[in-house]
């Protein structure tokens, strides 16, 4: 473990009495990167419900994710946080960290980074992901740590009632759009699986649960969306018996931002355009002003040109990056090992 930039640092599990002061950093810290407005919402709800979702924590994934949030505390002040979320048994993911600006650049990062891969991933032998800006200079210290670049993620914004109001509807183009339904659900990791490269499928790991949840989950999740005012739907494609694609919109009605998300099998790509001209045309059915966003791999040029086409804009570039478990490592190094001394 490094040494300790400061004698008095301490890295804990936050409390509701630290939520304020989180929140207050968060603002400082991420400002002009991330709708700030929703994820302060988030917090307040965190606050306000905290001795009712606390306890569920253990019960539901999404609800475990708002409370593994580490301060960073010097004299028992928070001058730091890290927030962790589990994509699975075997990954994390770290959503966001941040310093208070007189503390960066001292090797603060640098030790609650280490401290946290060392106490809390490689314990459980655990895989850790994440996004970092293209142009943040924290991305030399992940390299430096041991994460290496996966592909880029890129994010897309359109302003509604733009040039894209008027879009005709796709329908004669999307024969089996319909609401998804529960007998669907089955179907939906396999649709991953033909969706995704299997070079990226082996770094963010999703299980059949993920897309096929109980009841009691299902219901926690609609408890969660109720809570933080978010609107969620989804919608299939299906094709000869077969879902091919699955579209899912998140409105944020309060700060009117609206997110489309999209899962399409490699063989009916072509659907692509047709797909977010629906979705679209679904939100500004009901919505007249806000943002719809986007986030994509950039593994395939044919999207950000379908994309830049129906006028969204790229807003911004991150890098996923992934740092394997620790029995990977030590593989690794002993595979190494021997092909050296095989030569």
């Amino acid at each position: 473990m490094s040494k300790k930039p400061f004698t008095n640092v301490t890295i804990e599990k936050v409390q509701r009495s630290d939520l304020e002061q989180l929140e207050k950093l968060f603002a400082t810290a991420f400002a002009g990167e991330v709708d700030l407005q929703q994820i302060k919402r988030r917090i307040r709800r965190a606050r306000q419900f905290y001795y009712i979702l606390q306890p569920l924590s253990k019960f539901s994934g999404w609800i475990k994710n708002h409370f593994d949030v580490y301060a960073v505390k010097i004299a028992g002040q928070v001058v730091g946080f890290i927030q962790l979320s589990y994509l699975n048994s075997a990954q994390l993911h770290i959503d966001y960290i941040a310093f208070s600006k007189q503390y960066r650049g001292q090797g603060l990062g640098r030790w609650v980074l280490t401290t946290l891969l060392e106490t809390v991933a490689d314990a459980n032998n655990q895989d850790v992901v994440l996004e970092v800006r293209v142009d943040n200079p924290a991305y030399k210290l992940y390299q430096r740590l041991g994460f290496r670049s996966v592909t880029e993620i890129l994010h897309y914004e359109m302003i509604l009632g733009g040039t894209t109001s008027s879009l005709p509807s796709p329908d004669d183009e999307l024969p089996g759009f319909r609401k998804l339904t529960a007998k669907d659900r089955g179907q939906l990791y396999r649709l991953y699986k033909a969706s995704v490269p299997p070079g990226l499928r082996r770094v963010i790991k999703r299980s059949y649960r993920e897309f096929n949840p109980s009841m009691l989950v299902r219901h926690l999740d609609w408890a969660k969306n109720y809570l933080m005012r978010k609107q969620k739907t989804n919608f299939v494609v299906e094709q000869s018996d077969k879902i091919v694609a699955l579209v899912t919109i998140s409105s944020y009605v309060k700060t009117q931002n609206y997110i489309i998300s999209l899962i399409i099998h490699q063989s009916y790509e072509y659907l692509r355009p047709a797909l977010l001209k629906k979705a679209i045309n679904l939100i500004e059915a009901s919505h007249k002003q806000g943002v719809i966003s986007i986030t994509i791999y950039s593994d395939d040029p044919a999207k950000q040109a379908t994309l830049e086409q129906l006028g969204f804009n790229r807003d911004a570039a991150y890098y996923l990056m992934f740092y394997p478990a620790a029995k990977k490592r030590k593989e690794t190094v002993r595979a190494r090992s021997q092909n050296t001394s095989g030569k």
